[in-house]
């Protein structure tokens, strides 16, 4: 069997002495496991960083078997990311979330254009990309039937003054609308709820972490697995950080 695609380097490995397994998130064939026959020279190291975009050809004899990459270095994010600690965090936050979550062979093309696009985000000097990196993991975790309902209370049907979140459902709840329940909700920043905004401090990114972390962790606990240690690095890193977005 033979195809080719392209895909992004979320997971790479050495295997043996020349070769390494390489896996990819492809547009169409989702997450994709391969060997490639290497040699460790600068200019082939390059190549299979994570966070690249390879053009490849993959060949195996069966449809499930591991099979093998031939693999073309088509576009490469890395100039500023790699200089830059907490933005290469966010990257191998990105990276090691794919490679967990997703389930293999499973194609997702939406899903692959938004890693792509919130990855170009990492190159800008903008620390916007916050902002944009939020909105990602939201929409990782409605791929994965997670998402959350922020279009109106969840209590009354207002769509006006959303100020919080339910743990139990998911879904936004209006300051009328919180009651009694209000200490047992998330605070729900602006710019989560609306993606056009981003204006963010320190305390509306606390905020937003802990909702997406929380639901993050109800879907690892019902498939018995753990967020990546990559993810924990970057938002220690993150709330130790001073933000003043406008």
């Amino acid at each position: 069997m033979r195809w080719n695609d392209k895909g992004l380097v979320i997971s790479v490995k050495k295997y043996g002495e020349n070769s390494l397994i390489l896996h990819l998130f492809t547009i169409n064939h989702g997450v994709h496991a391969g060997l490639v026959r290497h040699n460790s020279t600068k200019k082939s190291n390059y190549i299979y960083e994570l966070g690249n975009i390879l053009s490849v050809e993959w060949t195996g004899r069966l449809e499930d078997q591991l099979g093998f990459y031939k693999a073309e270095l088509d576009k490469s994010y890395l100039f500023t990311i790699i200089n830059n600690s907490l933005t290469l965090d966010a990257l191998n936050t990105i990276c090691s979330m794919l490679k967990i979550f997703l389930a293999e062979r499973q194609v997702n093309s939406v899903l692959y254009h938004e890693t792509i696009k919130i990855i170009k985000y990492l190159n800008d000097k903008d620390i916007k990309w916050v902002c944009k990196y939020i909105h990602w993991e939201l929409f990782l975790l409605s791929e994965l039937g997670y998402g959350l309902d922020l279009s109106k209370c969840a209590v009354t049907g207002e769509i006006e003054d959303l100020k919080y979140v339910s743990p139990k459902s998911g879904r936004a709840v209006s300051r009328k609308g919180s009651g009694k329940w209000v200490n047992k909700l998330f605070i729900l920043p602006e710019f989560v709820q609306k993606l056009n905004t981003n204006i963010i401090d320190n305390n509306d990114l606390s905020d937003a972490i802990k909702i997406t972390t929380f639901f993050l962790n109800r879907y690892i606990s019902s498939i018995g697995i753990q967020l990546p240690a990559s993810r924990d690095r970057f938002t220690n890193k993150l709330k130790k950080v001073e933000f003043n977005i406008e």
